[in-house]
Formats: C-alpha cells, sequence, structure tokens
C-alpha cells in the first residue's frame, strides 16, 4: 500500500491515472462475482469443512479486494495530474536514458511512488535511483545510493514518456 499523510496530493500521469482506473473496474467485477459467491455459500446450510474453508478465502479475497479498491480511489481523488513534462530535466512523466559504469544503457520513465513498477522500468522519484535521476539534465552524472550500493550513472537523454 501507498503510505500518504491526509489530505497530501499525488501527481499521477495519465497512463498511471488510466492504469488505476482499470485496476479498479476489474475490482468491481470481481468483487460483485465474490459477493454472489458469498451469499450462495451463506446460503448453503449443508456445507462441508471443505467448502467452508474455501467460503472462508473467498471471504479473506473479498476483504483484499475492497481494501484495495478504497486504497485506488482514495488515491485517485487526491491525486494531481502530472504537469507538461519538461524534458529538459528528470520529473515525472519523463523518460529517460542512462549509461551504467559498465557502459549498459537503460530506459527508465520517473513516476510517483503511487504507479511505480520497477520491473516495467517505471521508477518513483522516491526511490534512490529516482533520486539520482530526479531534476538532472542530458550529460550529466548522478551516484545512486542504494542498499546494494553506490554506482553512477550518466544520462543520455529525456524525453516525454509515453
Amino acid at each position: 500500500m501507498t503510505e500518504r499523510t491526509n489530505n497530501e496530493r499525488v501527481t499521477l500521469t495519465s497512463a498511471g491515472r488510466a492504469q488505476l482506473s482499470e485496476e479498479a473496474s476489474r475490482l468491481e467485477v470481481r468483487l460483485a462475482e465474490l459477493r454472489e459467491l458469498l451469499e450462495e455459500a451463506h446460503a448453503d446450510r449443508t456445507a462441508d469443512d471443505d467448502e467452508r474453508a474455501a467460503a472462508l478465502g473467498l471471504l479473506d479475497e473479498h476483504s483484499r479486494m475492497e481494501a484495495r479498491l478504497a486504497e485506488i480511489r482514495a488515491l485517485l481523488e487526491m491525486s494531481a495530474d502530472a504537469q507538461p513534462v519538461n524534458t529538459d530535466v528528470g520529473n515525472v512523466g519523463t523518460k529517460i536514458k542512462v549509461r551504467d559504469e559498465d557502459g549498459v544503457e537503460e530506459e527508465y520513465t520517473l513516476v510517483s511512488a503511487a504507479e511505480a513498477s520497477p520491473s516495467a522500468g517505471r521508477i518513483s522519484v522516491q526511490s534512490p535511483l529516482g533520486k539520482a535521476l530526479h531534476g538532472r539534465r542530458v550529460g550529466e552524472k548522478a551516484e545512486v545510493v542504494a542498499p546494494s550500493g553506490r554506482w553512477q550513472i550518466e544520462i543520455l537523454a529525456i524525453e516525454a514518456a509515453a
């Protein structure tokens, strides 16, 4: 879950807002299915232990999904749209191409913590790598300080993320 204080604004890219809205829609559909299954399980007075255990599993899934849906709704309500992207510096909504000390080139999109997905290349500006890239310009070098160690990267290109 994303931790933030009450009334703290979160900046979302349009892609991040769309992704969260789609997730909310999927959760609403699944919650309706789970409610139906739970009602059927509750109505079945002849359920055996396995069926009761399955119903408890459904109830747990329902609770987790309700919590996630509430989190998404609150996030969407309290979020601000990312401003038009200034591609002079790394900021939320920019895609940044970097080269590390070994000559390996990578591309990352800087996003808020709410829409971060490192495996998809969407890096939070609050992460160690995001902090190193945030505010940097093409040609600059930055030091990434992370729990796994320190390393240097060079900013090769900055563009607006799709």
